[in-house]
């Protein structure tokens, strides 16, 4: 009998899923340094107020960065199962119906973002070759809205990996789960909190 540690998708997963996560990484320290400039510049527009200094463009300048922070983080966080889950059922099934239900949600999941992809760079080109702009000060659109393909894109691929691990686990519901996130009960999250606490320097 083949190892739960040890099967060669297993293996391949997780190499897969820690590659992957690199990228993901990568766009989630984007979406959070976005965020950071952006309250950055919100406080000294404050400032700025303060002496009577308006600072013209502000709204265009959220509005375009606003995507950013707003889809690039988004397969990070489906890596880490924080994103709004059905958990209340999930949690009440056990062994090949979990995983079941999990594979056949990855699945619908990939549907959907499968159509939003080609559908969102249609709506990039259309703002690139018509020189789309914010109204205030002209910022042209194209990049921001060209980032919601690629965001798409990766969550994409995010989809597909934690879609094939739920399949191997659908199979064989006794191998150690890879790549895909692993719901916590109430009771797990209270004994991980405890043992948090309990390594806190007193």
């Amino acid at each position: 009998m083949i190892q739960p540690n040890l099967d060669l998708l297993g293996r391949i997963l997780k190499h897969t899923d820690r590659i992957y996560s690199y990228l993901e990484n990568a766009t989630n320290a984007v979406a959070g340094i976005l965020v950071f400039a952006l309250m950055c510049f919100g406080g000294i527009r404050i400032v700025f107020r303060i002496f009577g200094i308006s600072l013209y463009g502000f709204i265009d300048i959220v509005e375009v960065s606003m995507v950013g922070f707003a889809v690039l983080s988004i397969a990070f966080v489906q890596r880490l199962g924080g994103h709004v889950r059905m958990e209340l059922i999930l949690t009440a099934l056990k062994g090949r119906w979990l995983w079941f239900a999990e594979f056949m949600g990855g699945l619908f999941a990939l549907f959907i973002v499968g159509v939003l992809i080609p559908s969102s760079y249609r709506h990039f080109q259309r703002a690139f070759e018509f020189g789309d702009s914010t109204m205030d000060i002209e910022l042209v659109t194209w990049p921001a809205k060209l980032v919601v393909p690629i965001a798409l894109a990766i969550l994409f691929g995010r989809l597909v990996i934690q879609t094939v691990g739920y399949l191997r686990l659908l199979f064989w519901p006794s191998y150690e789960p890879v790549a895909v996130p692993v719901i916590q009960t109430m009771e797990d999250k209270a004994r991980s909190e405890a043992a948090l606490a309990d390594r806190q320097p007193t």
